[in-house]
This record gives C-alpha cells, sequence and structure tokens, in this order.
C-alpha cells in the first residue's frame, strides 16, 4: 500500500452527490421531502469513511459532505461548495454516485462547472457501467451463456467526451478500489478510468447514511443490499451486466448485526434490502433464521425484499420471510403475456403460477407489490387496459408501472444499436417512464396514454379497498400511506413514484436544463402559482377519495351493505354522523342527486335546507378522517 507523502495536499474533501434528472419542461426534478432513500450514497458515504481511515491517505485531514440532489435541503451549488473548500493545501473529490442513464446529463452538466471550478471528478453508476460493459467489453465476454450478443467495441461517446475532459469514470463496484482512487487522486497520479469489477463483498464496509440525512426523507426506511447480481437473463435488464449473473454477498452476521443496531436506535427499524433478487443469495437462510431470532428476543423491525417469481419452489423460503418480518415483497411480474415473458427470456416466470404465488405470499402474511412494464411488442391500448384489470383479479396490492425502455447496459440497447434501430438520443427521456423509440402497435402518444391510464385504473378507490380489506391489521397504514405516495406521484405529481416525493419545487434559474429559455419573473411566479393551484386541488380531492378508502375498508361487509341505502329520517342521520361506523356511500350519493339539479339550485331554496344536514356530516366526516390519520401517522411514516 503506497501512503501519500506530499507536504502540499494536507487536507481532502469529498463531496458525494446522488444526482436527480429534468423534468419535461427542463427543471431539475426536486422535492421538499423525499421518499426512496438511495442505497448507493449510503455504501459510498460507508466506504469514502473506510477510506478515510486506510494507510492510503494516513496523515490527511479528511471530510465528507454529501447532496442528495432529489431533496431540496441538500441542495448542491456546485461552484459555492468548491470555493468554500478549495485551497492549495486542499483537493475536492466530486464523486457522483450511483447515477443512472436519466440522470446522466444533470451529472455531466455539474460535472463541467465542479472541473471549472477546480475540483478533481469522478462520474460512476449504471449508466458509465452499463455502456462500458455492453458497447466496449461486450457481454459476451464476460457472458459465454451469451455469446450471440452483439458489441461494436467501443467507448460509449458521451463518456469518451467526459474522459477528454479530465473527468474520471468509475466502471463496476467500488469495494476494494475506492481508496485507491482517492490516493491517486491527492497524489497527482489519477487515471481517467478505473475498473472495480466484481469484488467480494464479504469484508466490505455495511452501508450506512450520513448523519441526518434521512430527515429530508417521508420516512425512516434504511437501506442494505445483503447480495449482488441476479442468475436470470431479462434482455431488458442492466443489473445483469453491471452486477453480474454470479451471486455475491456479504457477511450474513454483519446484516443481522446491522439490524439490531438500528432496532436498538428506533422504536420501529424499517429496511429495504435492495438485493436484486434477496432470493438467491446463497445465504438467504441464514439471514432469515438471525432476523427471526431477533423477534424472538422482541426487537421491533420490518423489512421488504424484492425476489423472482420462482423463489416459491425454494422450500421454507416464503415461509421463513414471513416469520422474520417481511412486509413486502416486490415481484417482477412485468406481463401477463407468456409470450411477450418467453422473448424478454424471462422464461422463470410462468403467468399460471401468479396467482398461487400472490396467495402464498398473503398466506404468509406479506403484500406484494409487482414491477409490470407496458409495451411489449404483442402489446396494445385496450390489451393494456384488459391486463391491469387481470393483474387485480390476481390479488396484487401494489403495482409499479414502467415503459419497456431499451437502457443502455441492458442486451436490448446493444441489440437495437447495433442493429442501427432508432433510439431517442437525450438521456433523460430513460427512466423507463417515457417512451423512447417507436412500437408496432402504438404510436409514442398512445403508449404514454396507456401508461398514464393503467395508474388510474390500478389505483381506483374501489381496488385499494379490497386490499386493505385483506392486508394484515399491523401493516394497514403501511400500505395506506403507499398508497397516498402512488397516486400523489402518479396523478398529482406526474411523476413515478420510485423517483417522486412530496411537493415539487422549481427554481426559475438556478439548475435549469441548459438550453430551456428562462421565463421572466412575473411569467414564473403565474405559471407557478397555476401549478401549485392544481396540486392543491388534487390535494383537497384526494383527501375525500383517501377518506372514503378508509371508512370503507374499516366496515363489515353488513354493515356497510345497510349504511349505503338512503337516509331514513332524523334519527337514522343522527346515528350514521356520530355513532355508526362512517361510510360515504349515502353521503355520496346526496352530492351527485344535489348536483344533477345544476341550473334548478337558483330557485328551488328547499334543497339547500335539505342540503345542510349533509354538509355538517362532511365536517363531522372530515374531523374523524384527520383524526385517524394524526393517530397514526407515526406508523404511516415507519413504511
Amino acid at each position: 500500500m503506497t501512503q501519500v507523502k506530499t507536504s502540499a495536499i494536507t487536507r481532502l474533501i469529498v463531496l458525494l452527490v446522488k444526482p436527480s434528472k429534468y423534468d419535461r419542461d427542463g427543471y431539475l426534478l426536486r422535492f421538499m421531502k423525499g421518499v426512496l432513500p438511495s442505497n448507493s450514497f449510503a455504501a459510498m458515504y460507508s466506504l469514502t469513511k473506510s477510506a478515510f481511515s486506510s494507510p492510503a491517505l494516513a496523515g490527511l485531514a479528511c471530510e465528507i459532505h454529501a447532496f442528495d440532489e432529489v431533496v431540496w435541503r441538500q441542495k448542491f451549488d456546485a461552484k459555492k461548495e468548491i470555493k468554500k473548500y478549495l485551497n492549495g493545501n486542499t483537493k475536492v473529490v466530486v464523486a457522483f454516485i450511483g447515477v443512472q442513464t436519466n440522470q446522466f446529463p444533470r451529472a455531466c452538466d455539474i460535472a463541467s462547472l465542479c472541473k471549472e471550478a477546480g475540483a478533481e471528478v469522478v462520474i460512476g453508476g449504471f449508466h458509465v457501467s452499463g455502456s462500458i460493459s455492453t458497447m466496449l467489453d461486450g457481454i459476451a465476454v464476460s457472458d459465454a451463456r451469451r455469446s450471440d450478443v452483439p458489441s461494436p467495441h467501443i467507448m460509449p461517446p458521451e463518456i469518451d467526451s467526459l474522459m477528454k475532459n479530465g473527468i474520471i469514470i468509475f466502471h463496476g463496484e467500488s469495494e476494494g478500489m475506492w481508496k485507491d482512487v482517492l490516493r491517486d487522486i491527492v497524489m497527482g497520479k489519477q487515471k481517467l478510468l478505473y475498473r472495480g469489477g466484481l469484488p467480494d463483498l464479504t469484508s466490505a464496509p455495511i452501508p450506512e447514511f450520513p448523519p441526518r440525512y434521512l430527515e429530508d426523507f417521508a420516512g425512516c426506511m434504511e437501506t442494505l443490499d445483503t447480495g449482488r447480481g441476479c442468475p436470470f437473463a431479462c434482455s431488458f435488464c442492466t443489473i445483469i451486466n453491471v452486477q453480474g449473473r454470479s451471486s455475491r454477498f456479504r457477511n450474513p452476521k454483519e446484516v443481522v448485526a446491522k439490524v439490531k443496531k438500528i432496532c436498538g436506535q428506533k422504536k420501529i427499524a424499517s429496511f429495504f434490502f435492495t438485493d436484486d433478487n434477496f432470493a438467491r443469495n446463497p445465504h438467504w437462510e441464514e439471514i432469515l433464521d438471525g432476523l427471526i431470532e431477533l423477534k424472538k428476543s422482541g426487537h421491533n423491525f420490518t423489512f421488504m425484499v424484492e425476489i423472482d417469481l420462482a423463489s416459491h419452489k425454494i422450500p421454507k423460503f416464503i415461509e421463513k420471510l414471513g416469520r422474520a418480518g417481511c412486509w413486502q415483497v416486490f415481484i417482477g411480474m412485468e406481463t401477463v403475456n407468456q409470450e411477450s415473458l418467453k422473448k424478454a427470456q424471462k422464461g422463470q416466470n410462468k403467468v399460471s403460477d401468479y396467482q398461487m404465488f400472490c396467495d402464498m405470499l398473503h398466506e404468509n402474511g406479506m403484500i406484494v407489490q409487482a414491477g409490470y412494464i407496458i409495451g411489449f411488442e404483442n402489446d396494445t391500448k385496450d390489451s393494456i387496459l384488459r391486463d391491469v384489470a387481470t393483474i387485480q383479479s390476481i390479488g396484487v396490492d401494489k403495482v409499479a408501472f414502467f415503459i419497456l425502455t431499451p437502457l443502455p447496459g441492458s442486451e436490448d440497447h446493444i441489440k437495437m444499436h447495433c442493429g442501427k434501430i432508432p433510439m431517442d438520443p437525450d438521456f433523460n427521456l430513460y427512466d423507463s417512464f417515457q417512451p423512447v423509440c417507436e412500437h408496432p402497435q402504438m404510436s409514442r402518444a398512445e403508449l404514454l396514454e396507456a401508461y398514464e391510464k393503467s395508474w388510474k385504473e390500478f389505483y381506483r378507490s374501489h381496488y385499494m379497498i379490497r386490499s386493505l380489506e385483506r392486508c394484515p391489521k399491523h401493516y394497514y397504514w403501511w400500505l395506506f400511506k403507499m398508497y397516498v405516495w402512488y397516486r400523489n406521484s402518479a396523478l398529482g405529481e406526474k411523476t413515478h413514484p420510485m423517483m417522486c416525493g412530496f411537493m415539487k419545487l422549481r427554481s426559475r434559474v438556478r439548475d435549469r436544463r441548459p438550453g430551456y429559455a428562462i421565463d421572466s419573473i412575473p411569467v414564473h411566479i403565474a405559471k407557478e402559482f397555476w401549478r401549485y393551484m392544481q396540486y392543491f386541488g388534487h390535494i383537497f380531492r384526494e383527501f375525500y377519495i383517501f377518506q372514503h378508502v378508509y371508512f370503507q375498508s374499516q366496515l363489515k361487509p353488513e354493515i356497510a351493505s345497510r349504511l349505503s341505502q338512503d337516509v331514513r329520517g332524523v334519527k337514522d342521520w343522527f346515528a350514521r354522523t356520530f355513532k355508526l361506523p362512517a361510510t360515504r356511500v349515502w353521503l355520496n350519493a346526496f352530492w351527485i342527486k344535489y348536483g344533477r339539479q345544476k341550473w334548478n339550485l337558483f330557485w328551488k331554496w328547499h334543497l339547500h335546507g335539505k342540503m345542510l344536514p349533509y354538509a355538517f356530516t362532511e365536517i363531522v366526516y372530515t374531523i374523524r378522517f384527520w383524526m385517524a390519520l394524526n393517530r397514526n401517522a407515526k406508523t404511516m411514516m415507519k413504511g
């Protein structure tokens, strides 16, 4: 190990930046509160702390400062931050971490500012790693099982351009090499391309979030990857070409110890094990057995995982998952069309098993979330909506919809590139929520319309009620919060839940995408005022939709049937308002009838008098629902 020996540099400042992306109007996507914390962020924070204590950086005064651009309080002013620390004895390194393709344009924009300000810049993540693996190395080189996948064996042009501008590219995973990158930078001997490969994780530091990081998120969910890699070969997936198809794993005892440590800091600890496929970690049983023992000793925690649809064949896996405290399982269902699954090389999914698999998860006390892709070549506008109804009939509680996208780093992308099939050149669009290439059955506008309708159709109030009725009581408010989050994202913020937060904030000048016109102050204020009015209108509407969902999901069927009938006199009205379990069915029926009077309301004044008791009930119901939300706010925030 070469120790840093230089009299010039005595201090090292590392600025970890998780970039966001631009929205359709060129504004940076940023929220008052985030929802999904980044595990890449936690991993790189712990790796940087570990690097500081290594012999490679001995003798230096080292500091880390972290910025997650998706939340407002952590906005990154590149020139200001670098100027704050840079001097003749200090080296400033700006590391852009976990950069996905849709975040790549934003990362490049800030990287050039950082370089101009005098910092050294490193960019890593799925875009650069996936692109180099498929465009330069070739899938066939690392995976003999896919020797037929073509490759031009060239450095991706956008990455080559960065290196020509002196920006360091990190390909692969950082464990085992990050300290060497920082040492080389301090010594002035940095390379333009580093390859971390697929390191062993058994001795790697456990991911850890920066202090107070989670305060900017609507929840206290910790993240942790217990392993990496997936054995399957889905053609649309980038993960297998970045993290490999062989499972690598952390020390199971350290995973359990991490859970135990967090339990000691919180009343209820919540985790997301971010493995692409937890079921294929060869040490899943040791981890689950350790968590079961923690449960028995009184530790209060729960977690969610992602698994494949063939995992139900693993003996005791589903049963132990439930006993260990798993409350939600994410499954890559992708489609209910077996032919589409076959073409995507996802043969492990058997549509005929979907119902049985969901039933197994429900029987073991878990909530089912599915990833569902829209835009396979057999899909049409009509078939997509029929498929949404099929997913509901199967019993999936939550769905995250995606548009089939040839992401750089995937087999689909490299085949389209080598086949010279047109794809949109704007990487900002590659978020799997916007069409980037032509579909054989639909125009881009029709595909986007079908995608947006899918969200509306699945998250109807009647289906949320049905799911909440079958949900285990102790997870009721957790699932309720998920429905609030998903509807707010897809229908309110018009942003995918995986990238969304609560209350989008947009700056007129700062962080605008280059090339977009900047509105005058009066025009910007007018546009933002109208946007906020629309959003608050959405919140008002959602409040009463979820009031209905809450009241209805609490009712027993026989009571719900009786209370759906019209009010029979003052005594019945009084009982419904103050004594009986609340339901909005009869209330909604009155408002519909009242609204149909239209212009008659101007001269039929007796109708207004008849409306008053119903309006009073609205006030009472609003108070009752608000009190229920406040009583369970802490539970909702833990999910």
